[in-house]
């Protein structure tokens, strides 16, 4: 049996990549049951992503959490609790049954507790979406000197996560890479499991780069994803190239922004959302791009991108900073995009217009298409079949 919690997301957030590692795990091991543990409106966004063929072969569980953005020590008390009951729930079989846990420090420091004390014989994977920029980037002379800012950071409760069965999961080569490098004593225990990608492998019709050229930003607009920079070459562009180019926020702005003057929003083709948007709405105004902007700035180095996925899925070409997970799949599949080096995004996207190469266009289109094929749960039900093997060989 596979128990499989996601303790942190709450609605839309992470629904393909919970719906993708659902099929995965069943697609590598059909025979055993599936229960699936999360919050209400989740398990029903879920649900719809998953689709009818899968929906009977899965037990679906709500579980109370945590507020979404609850502090460390507020989460703390739940998320004991959660892991607990599910830990009791492989007592059935520890050698077979598997929890599979979307992971935080506080999970980490709960499944820490448990296992070494009273489920010693459980067997665990732990996926990590990313959020490894502190185990680099300093914090504030404030949180240094705090030990309770320690207690809490995910830098401490790696550390303390080196327990005989259990493995973490991230979801790049690249960001193991990074961790690894900070953290070597992680080596053996952390793992990679590509990205997977819910839905079928079907190609999608190439939409042909003709003017005006459309390009996007998907989800939260926040600066470290790059969100002024975005907006900085939409108003600049604009400029240069009148009526050659559109701009798009598939997303929605923060309170605090739209609380600001922002001018350069008004070169935006949409009204920006205040709230986030529906996957229907989501999914049918990405499908209308030919470019996906990813301008991250350094704190992305470590983090498996859901926007990078939704590029994936819906074969939408990519302009991006240099960070090593874009370089790592840009040399793989030989050339799903453009990376922008010193800041060059404004020259990048004019080249672009200028040259309108469309047989350019298709050919990153279709090396898109070999990443997102490489992705699916049914290609890497294997990958997980083997970890999961080892795991349970431990």
């Amino acid at each position: 049996m596979f128990l499989v919690c996601e303790p942190i997301a709450w609605g839309l957030e992470h629904v393909p990549f919970n719906a993708a590692l659902l099929k995965t795990i069943h697609y590598a091991f059909p025979d055993e049951r599936i229960k699936f543990h999360g919050e209400h409106s989740h398990i029903e966004e879920v649900k719809k992503e998953i689709g009818e063929e899968l929906l009977d072969h899965i037990e679906w569980c709500k579980i109370s959490l945590s507020q979404r953005h609850a502090s460390f020590f507020k989460r703390l008390s739940s998320d004991f609790s959660n892991v607990r009951y599910l830990l009791n729930e492989l007592n059935d079989n520890v050698s077979k049954n598997v929890l599979v846990i979307i992971g935080n420090p506080s999970i980490l420091w709960a499944l820490k507790y448990h296992v070494s004390t009273s489920h010693k014989n459980s067997k665990v994977q732990v996926v990590l979406h990313g959020d490894f920029s502190k185990l680099r980037y300093r914090s504030s002379l404030k949180n240094i000197f705090n030990p309770l800012y320690h207690i809490g950071s995910l830098k401490t409760a790696l550390r303390i996560s080196t327990l005989i069965n259990f493995q973490i999961i991230v979801l790049e080569d690249a960001v193991r890479d990074a961790v690894i490098k900070e953290m070597p004593s992680l080596q053996r225990i952390i793992k990679v499991l590509d990205h997977p990608i819910p839905g079928d492998s079907q190609p999608l019709k190439i939409i042909e780069l003709n003017e005006p050229i459309q390009f996007g930003f998907l989800g939260r607009a926040s600066e470290s994803k790059g969100f002024l920079e975005f907006l900085s070459a939409a108003s600049e562009i604009s400029r240069r190239f009148p009526g050659k180019a559109n701009f798009h926020l598939i997303g929605w702005i923060l309170d605090y922004q739209q609380k600001q003057n922002i001018p350069e929003i008004k070169f935006l083709t949409d009204k920006p959302a205040t709230h986030c948007l529906n996957r229907t709405e989501y999914v049918k105004r990405l499908g209308q791009l030919h470019f996906v902007c990813m301008f991250y700035r350094r704190e992305y180095e470590f983090t498996a991108s859901g926007v990078l996925l939704d590029s994936v899925k819906y074969e939408k070409p990519i302009i991006t900073t240099p960070l090593p997970i874009f370089e790592h799949l840009n040399n793989r599949f030989s050339n799903i995009g453009y990376l922008c080096h010193n800041d060059n995004m404004v020259d990048m996207i004019s080249s672009i217009i200028s040259k309108l190469d469309t047989s350019h266009y298709k050919q990153q289109v279709q090396n898109m298409r070999q990443l997102k094929n490489s992705r699916t749960p049914v290609f890497l039900a294997k990958k997980y079949y083997e970890l999961t093997s080892l795991l349970l060989r431990d």
